[in-house]
């Protein structure tokens, strides 16, 4: 073979593995795209002041020129008021292009929690029973894919990180992850109704059962960087 031609089909060959190491020059610079993703909790508050009313001994003096001081009875009256208040806090993470990220929830959930934990994670057989737990923390993994449209798919999924005498252990539950699709820089809320969420998303996120005078409302942000 001549000497030029085995070094172009070299050339040829060497620039064919350039090209489509890791893949083509788009997919790379697709799959190194960053996806801000933000989770924003807002909680309002509504509280009451009952009013007082009330006849009595409020005395009101009334004095015009050139006339003798008068007394009266007066009247005391405070009426009723409502407040609310609106308290917003967020959490982000920062992820490839389906990749994956974890938001920290809680590192050390209250008892009563741990309880709920440890009985769904023995119920689905994701630990054997019998392994005390000594504490449990609580997280989100974040998996962003960016799609056609400007559009961001964002998975949602509770991870519970447990401890024990020995060691622990982490747990993905992926049956309970919620998936949105959010616009390129848009924000959709999907926390306004905790029906639509499963039972240890809504823990993990802080909602309870009972309701009460503070209404938690959760949405999700997703922007590329």
């Amino acid at each position: 073979m001549p000497r030029v031609r085995l070094l172009g089909l070299l050339l040829l060959a060497a620039a064919g593995g350039l090209a489509w190491e890791g893949g083509p020059p788009a997919a790379r610079a697709q799959g190194t795209r960053q996806v801000k993703v933000v989770l924003e909790f807002q909680q309002q508050a509504q509280g009451s002041r009952q009013g007082v009313q009330g006849q009595g001994n409020v005395i009101v003096e009334q004095r015009r020129s050139g006339d003798p001081r008068v007394r009266g009875r007066g009247g005391l009256a405070v009426e009723d008021t409502t407040t609310r208040i609106t308290r917003s806090s967020g959490l982000f993470t920062v992820v490839l292009d389906g990749g994956a990220g974890s938001i920290m929830m809680a590192d050390d959930v209250p008892t009563p929690q741990l309880a709920y934990y440890y009985d769904y994670a023995t119920g689905k057989g994701y630990v054997a029973q019998g392994v005390a737990w000594q504490r449990v923390g609580t997280a989100l993994a974040v998996r962003p894919v960016i799609l056609p449209g400007n559009q961001i798919r964002v998975t949602l999924t509770p991870v519970i990180s447990y401890f024990t005498p020995s060691g622990g252990g982490t747990i993905e539950v992926v049956e309970a992850a919620t998936q949105l699709t959010v616009p390129n820089g848009g924000r959709i809320q999907f926390g306004g109704s905790t029906g639509s969420l499963h039972a240890v998303t809504r823990q993990v996120l802080g909602y309870r059962n009972e309701q009460s005078s503070q209404d938690t409302a959760l949405s999700v942000s997703a922007s590329i960087q």
